[in-house]
């Protein structure tokens, strides 16, 4: 990396740093103040995007602009528009979809594109890569967003004795996980970074030298490091942990809870939004920021659902990006909002649950000659009743069920592999399902399913 180039990553933290603290100032809006804002934003974003962007221009043909935007009558856009269509898609257009993906293939750390952009990428656990890019003062934004999440979650400068901080997460600089951590790390505290992706074996050795205060990762992760913990290889006393990236699962926080019992917090973000929400100190979900993002839950048409239902999917319109613009951008996400606002009195909306992916859902023979609809938390709750569990793994892959267990030290393997096959069944024939063969490998560890960022999909079904 250039001296020019480090140089402006270190100017970014003071940007961001007193962008945070105005930020803060939000939590106190109003309601009406908050939506008066977002309403104000989404009539720029739009406007801009109708103007320099070919792609929206066509889309949009035929719609008033000119007044106070109505979001609802805006068309949805998902990931496949965007990439058919990329270059026509951005606004700046020396930004070509061949070029980025150049580029991305030759990062080494955080290097920016044209000196202006950073470039990253979805792992393409959905079936198709996605990549996007943020110019420099959308990044600073973004940091800023990061900032006011480490308030909520009480991770502050601490100075002379800095803060111990370990993330287990992506090591690799296409994703936004690292990026975004690369981009804060002046010295302010004392991190360690350790690859997702490497045997949890690996993993033990650094984090017992280091003895976090904070620990970040996935939660697939934190459940093997868990059970390092119980079984007596890993000795870590966290004071904070924190986690994002993956469905947060019944059995995992029992397993994380036994090892440490202490704060845990839920960060939400993607790559098209990098922070789209966090718990605070109440837990009663994950804080929307609404200030940076609209967030829309739908069902299967896309109309909206009401505060305690849960949703199919999410339209996300990213009121901080002008470079590639993203409206009513769907992601496969099913979230259920809270019914009441959080006790802390901000004024962002609430996420009760975060259950997972709409490509998730099974679709399974009916035992009537059509088809079956099979959520993954129907399967979640069976393997959460099973004893010994470390970890696993259910892929469909017709005409069987393909199911991969860990088990800890003190499993007995022939009475799990039954039960595993055995509730199973049982779940899918009261869901309505065809017999299938469910088929039950007992392993060491589950090696594969992870992507390239290193966040494991716990149930999916073969391509």
């Amino acid at each position: 990396m250039s001296q020019g180039h480090a140089a402006r990553r270190i100017s970014d933290i003071p940007v961001a740093l007193r962008r945070s603290r105005e930020l803060m100032r939000r939590d106190r809006w109003t309601d009406a103040r908050l939506r008066a804002h977002q309403r104000a934003l989404l009539g720029e974003l739009v406007r801009h995007a109708s103007a320099n962007s070919a792609f929206y221009r066509e889309l949009y043909r035929g719609i008033d602009l000119g007044g106070e935007v109505e979001l609802e009558r805006l068309p949805v856009t998902d990931k496949a528009a965007m990439m058919d269509r990329y270059d026509e898609l951005v606004t700046d257009q020396r930004l070509r979809l061949a070029d980025l993906e150049a580029h991305l293939d030759g990062l080494r750390r955080d290097e920016l594109y044209l000196g202006r952009y950073r470039v990253m990428s979805t792992a393409g656990t959905t079936g198709r890569k996605g990549v996007f890019v943020a110019d420099r003062g959308e990044w600073r934004e973004y940091l800023a967003g990061l900032l006011r999440a480490n308030e909520y979650m009480g991770l502050r400068p601490r100075l002379p004795r800095r803060r111990r901080v370990a993330t287990v997460a992506a090591a690799r600089p296409l994703h936004v996980t690292y990026r975004m951590s690369r981009s804060l790390d002046v010295g302010i505290h004392r991190v360690l970074r350790l690859d997702a992706t490497a045997p949890v074996e690996e993993l033990v050795e650094p984090l017992n030298r280091h003895q976090p205060e904070f620990l970040y990762s996935y939660p697939s992760v934190l459940w093997l490091l868990a059970v390092e913990q119980l079984e007596g290889r890993l000795s870590i006393a966290p004071t904070t942990i924190v986690s994002s990236g993956e469905t947060h699962t019944d059995d995992i926080e029992r397993t994380v809870r036994a090892a440490w019992d202490v704060p845990w917090f839920q960060i939400y973000g993607t790559t098209e939004v990098p922070l789209l929400g966090v718990h605070c100190s109440h837990h009663t979900g994950l804080h929307l920021f609404e200030d940076f993002a609209i967030v829309e839950v739908v069902d299967e048409r896309d109309r909206p659902v009401a505060p305690g239902q849960p949703g199919h999917r999410l339209l996300v319109t990213n009121l901080v990006n002008r470079s590639q613009p993203l409206i009513r951008y769907a992601l496969s996400d099913m979230v259920t909002e809270a019914t009441g606002p959080c006790p802390c009195g901000r004024p962002f909306r609430v996420l009760r649950a975060v259950e997972g992916r709409s490509d998730d859902i099974l679709h399974l023979p009916g035992t009537n000659g059509g088809e079956v609809t099979v959520h993954p938390l129907a399967l979640r709750s069976v393997m959460a009743g099973v004893a010994n569990l470390k970890q696993y793994r259910i892929l469909y892959d017709h005409p069987r069920l393909r199911v991969r267990a860990a088990l800890r030290a003190d499993g007995a393997a022939e009475p799990t592999r039954a039960a595993i096959a055995t509730g199973l069944r049982d779940r899918l024939t009261t869901l309505g399902a065809a017999a299938l063969e469910v088929e039950v490998a007992l392993v060491d560890r589950i090696e594969d399913g992870r992507d390239a960022a290193g966040k494991l999909r716990i149930i999916g079904t073969r391509p």
